[in-house]
Parts: structure tokens; sequence; C-alpha cells
């Protein structure tokens, strides 16, 4: 599975330009490959994706159904823009507006609950690298989710160590094996998806690719070009 999050990029031209080129990208009917643009664009790409086998998703939802959430938008809404999955808990919003894997619990249920599947980020950061902390802070962000018996099979957790998140940095292989499988015991399920994100690139993503566990890419910054993420779904598939 690889998910381009196109994060507050582009304007509307450039982002129907870019999602017509993800279009042409060949790939395996085994390889889930998706993008997540922003919100605005939700409706346009929609409609060019329709007839591709590209998902389409959000990049947040709430879990409120309806009410005074002036500038949010909620999981039934991305459903019916046409959405596959919504991103949720990603560092940046974590770190901008206080989300928690315990706050953020409504809206992975309300995603589920809609038939799509949830996209969960988990990651740490360079201080609770260097502390020794690290698998203790993800396992903590990951339990909220077992504790509160939601449907883990159509949750895909993403790994994405906060430090290396547009920085052109990346964990080694045996980091990124040893926090996979920390995620799936917490999980309690050995064949749970979890992706790596973190500065994925063509020049990483064969690297990334060779850690035993990895299910994929979370992308970002890579996902605006076509060519390199085009480049890094044959990395996947050439693995």
């Amino acid at each position: 599975m690889i998910i381009g999050n196109w994060k507050m990029n582009t304007a509307r031209t450039d982002a129907v330009a870019l999602a017509e080129a993800v279009t042409n990208i060949e790939h395996q009917v085994s390889t889930r490959v998706g993008i997540c643009p922003p919100a605005l664009w939700i409706d346009p790409i929609a409609r060019i994706l329709q007839d591709s086998r590209i998902l389409l998703g959000a990049q947040d939802c709430v879990g409120d159904k309806v009410g005074a959430q002036t500038g949010c938008i909620n999981a039934d809404m991305a459903y019916d823009a046409g959405c596959a999955m919504v991103i949720l808990g990603h560092s940046e919003r974590r770190a901008r507006f206080g989300e928690t894997s315990k706050s953020l619990l409504p809206a992975v249920a309300a995603v589920l609950e809609t038939g799509m599947f949830a996209v969960f980020c988990v990651g740490e950061t360079q201080e609770d690298r260097e502390s020794g902390g690290a698998l203790d802070v993800v396992a903590q962000q990951v339990r909220p989710l077992v504790t509160a018996g939601l449907d883990l099979s159509r949750i895909v957790i993403a790994y994405e160590p906060v430090w290396a998140i547009g920085t052109g940095l990346s964990a080694t292989c045996s980091d990124i094996e040893e926090m996979h499988g920390t995620v799936r015991d917490v999980l309690g399920q050995a064949d749970a998806l979890v992706l790596y994100g973190g500065s994925v690139s063509p020049g990483s993503a064969v690297e990334v690719f060779s850690a035993e566990g990895v299910s994929g890419a979370l992308v970002g910054g890579a996902s605006l070009n076509a060519n390199k993420f085009a480049a890094i779904v044959a990395a996947w598939e050439q693995k």
C-alpha cells in the first residue's frame, strides 16, 4: 500500500493535473495506491479517479455527525465525497492542535462506521529516540485503539518518526523493523498493515522496503511529483 499525503499543497489546477498523472501510474492489482489531497480538492479529484484503481482519502476528519465545528469535515462528508480512507493523528496535527490517540478515537470510530479505513499515524520525536523511549511512546499511541475495542482489521498504522518527516532523514532498517514489530505486538495482530513514513523518496524507498514487516509507505513531499510517486510504487513492487 502506497499512499500520498499532499498536505496543504497544490492550487486547484495543479491538483487536477497531478491526480490525472497519478491515474496513469502502472501498478499491480494487489498494490493499493491512494492519494489524500486537501479537502477542497476532494470532489474534483473524485471525478478524475472514479474509473481508476487509485484510492481517494481525506487528511483528517472529526468524529461528530453535525454541529458547530467551523472549518471541520466529518467522516460522513468524506465518504459521501468519494473517499475510501482518512488519515488521522498525523504528527503535524498532534503537535499543532494537541491531538492525542485518545481524543482521536471518536473520529476513528466514525471513519470505520462509514466503511472507510483509517490510516492512523504514530511516531516518536528525536528526544524520545535519544532517550531510549521511542518504543514505549509509540506503544502508548497505539494502545488506545485496542482498549477501545475498534475493528483493528480496518485500521492501517503509519509509523512516521517525527524527526524524519520533511528532513530528508530516515530511520534505519533495524529501527523500522523493531518499531513495526512493537506496533503489531500491541495490536495483537501479526498481519496488521503498518506503513512507514518520514521523507520516503525514490532514493530511500528501496532500503525502507527491504525492512521486514513494512506494508508500504505514507509518502509526503515526493507524492507531489507524479514521477517520484510512480518510482516509489515501482520500488514497492520490485522489492
